[in-house]
């Protein structure tokens, strides 16, 4: 058979079979994590469809890199496919083949070892899901892998935006004592002695609590009183601001909820939970016991 033909029949395999490239890179990878006495990764479909779009986007945009011109980031990447964990990571590889799939995935495997931050990625032992896309545009092969540290299972439904009430709470002024915003006991902020300005979204169903400082202990401020003698203002709105409806679902157990760009405590479930979060909030954070492990973005 001449050469050229028999290459031609090679890449034609390899155009049905790069779901299969994916997989032997995938077993080539957890093949190097068992051998360095680590668990190996679960696959996981939201991964793989992250991947599978990236690199179809770096084809057709012709780039290679994390972010493509004008983005999405990795995170938003798989924002988009339902998954939501906080710590995940990305490896890429680019080869120029054709190569059979075990050939190309040591050859992958074998790179990425060799490379700090990718062998960072693959040897991480927090991970527990893993997925790879290989795609090729002629001899061109890309391959994208994906991590996530993903410890319970999470189903996230995001509804429409729509309008709710919510408490806007401002404090201002020059503070004569050391003052502090709290909600449900958690502190919002820390002033003083000295210039106040804060701004806060807050859920309608409990006022916040200013507390201020007295030698050793701080005690609740009972304002307007309170507020003038410490030369602060505190103002609380009740208002109708664009909010989104969010339906969690959670393997059975006791789960904790937060809100804001810095995560604030906002309320425990059980297993699911259905809310309505403000938009203002950026960000709705689901975590077990006193850590977070998963941030989902409320903003369309």
């Amino acid at each position: 058979m001449p050469r050229w033909l028999a290459l031609f029949w090679i890449l034609l395999l390899l155009a049905g079979a790069q779901e299969d490239l994916g997989r032997a890179v995938f077993d080539a990878a957890n093949r190097a994590r068992l051998a360095h006495g680590l668990s190996a990764l679960a696959w996981d479909d939201r991964l793989y469809r992250a991947a599978q779009a990236h690199a179809e986007d770096m084809l057709r945009r012709r780039y290679f890199g994390h972010v493509g011109p004008g983005g999405p980031s990795p995170e938003e990447r798989l924002w988009r496919q339902g998954m939501y964990a906080l710590k995940v990571a990305e490896n890429l590889y680019e080869l120029d083949g054709p190569y059979l799939p075990l050939d190309f995935a040591e050859r992958a495997v074998e790179g990425w070892l060799k490379s700090p931050g990718h062998r960072r990625n693959l040897l991480e032992p927090r991970f527990t899901h893993m997925a790879v896309a290989v795609l090729a545009r002629g001899t061109r092969y890309l391959a994208v892998q994906e991590f996530a540290y993903d410890p319970f299972a999470l189903v996230v439904r995001l509804g429409p935006v729509v309008a709710r009430p919510v408490r806007l709470v401002e404090l201002k002024g020059v503070a004569t004592r050391s003052v502090a915003l709290l909600f449900r006991g958690y502190r919002l902020a820390g002033f003083g002695p000295g210039p106040v300005a804060g701004s806060w979204v807050l859920p309608v169903d409990e006022a916040p609590v200013l507390v201020f400082r007295q030698g050793t202990s701080y005690y609740q401020a009972r304002c307007p009183a309170d507020c003038r003698r410490l030369g602060v203002q505190l103002k609380v709105v009740d208002r109708r601001l664009p909010a989104r409806q969010v339906a969690l679902r959670l393997s059975p157990g006791r789960y904790r909820l937060a809100f804001g760009e810095t995560p604030v405590p906002y309320r425990a479930m059980d297993g699911a939970a259905e809310l309505t979060a403000p938009l203002a909030w950026g960000s709705l954070w689901v975590g077990r016991g006193d850590t977070l492990y998963y941030r989902i973005p409320l903003r369309p």
